[in-house]
């Protein structure tokens, strides 16, 4: 057995059972496969994984601390389960693997919810205060120039709260219970360049959030209606930014 083949199967063992053979693709004959089964099931072996099981779930909490806290345990513990099953907890690059967590919790929230309207803004406060330290607003420059488009910042956000966002976010802050979810929305944008890192968004910027899904140029938005200065304010604060990708 290659010294590389043995690697990669202990790699698979010590992490938890995703269900697929450990031992998939790797040169191993049948006297090195029974050894390494024998080796799984050992106490020693167990007590390894268990180890590096409680780190990836130590980690993964830390990760998503305030999402993660207001789930009921019965959620909470299949989410942590199927996150580490699948090598959640293990790399080192906190905001990259953050980022992967509370898209996977959020395709498992019930939408609306105040439960991924939390997760969503967790993930977006970790983007932008990522960046804040850095951030540098961009210099005027002319927008209008040929191939100069707009996209959404990349350590940006725009998050729905279904009810008052001060209520919701004193209740997680102080432990009361959320309030019922409600059909009034409040949009709250978040990005390095704000103050606080977030704040009401209005419908204007919304719209120009929404409808830089892809990017677009500039003289198209303001063919379509978009204020300049509501485009320039989003510029400053890095919730948008410039591309050149030659749209005309």
């Amino acid at each position: 057995m290659a010294l590389s083949d043995f690697q990669t199967a202990l790699g698979r063992l010590v992490r938890a059972p995703d269900g697929r053979d450990p031992f998939r693709s790797l040169c191993l004959d049948e006297r090195e496969r029974s050894c390494l089964e024998r080796l799984s099931q050992s106490a020693g072996f167990r007590f390894t994984v268990d180890v590096q099981r409680s780190w990836c779930v130590g980690r993964t909490m830390n990760a998503g601390t305030l999402t993660l806290s207001i789930l009921s345990d019965g959620v909470r513990r299949p989410l942590l389960e199927a996150w580490t099953n699948c090598g959640g907890g293990t790399s080192s690059f906190f905001a990259a693997e953050a980022d992967a967590l509370f898209d996977f919790i959020a395709a498992r929230l019930h939408d609306p919810s105040h439960e991924l309207t939390v997760c969503r803004f967790e993930q977006a406060t970790l983007r932008a205060s990522e960046k804040a330290a850095v951030f540098i607003p961009p210099k005027p420059i002319e927008p209008d120039a040929p191939g100069r488009a707009l996209r959404r910042g990349p350590y940006a956000g725009m998050v729905l709260f279904h009810g008052d966002p001060g209520v919701i976010l004193d209740a997680l802050a102080t432990g009361k219970p959320l309030p019922p979810v409600s059909h009034e929305v409040s949009p709250i944008l978040l990005s390095p360049g704000l103050d606080r890192l977030w704040r009401p968004a209005s419908a204007i910027e919304v719209g120009l959030w929404n409808r830089l899904s892809a990017p677009s140029p500039f003289p198209a938005l303001l063919r379509e209606g978009f204020p300049r200065d509501a485009i320039e304010s989003m510029l400053r604060a890095g919730a948008l930014e410039f591309v050149d990708n030659g749209l005309e």
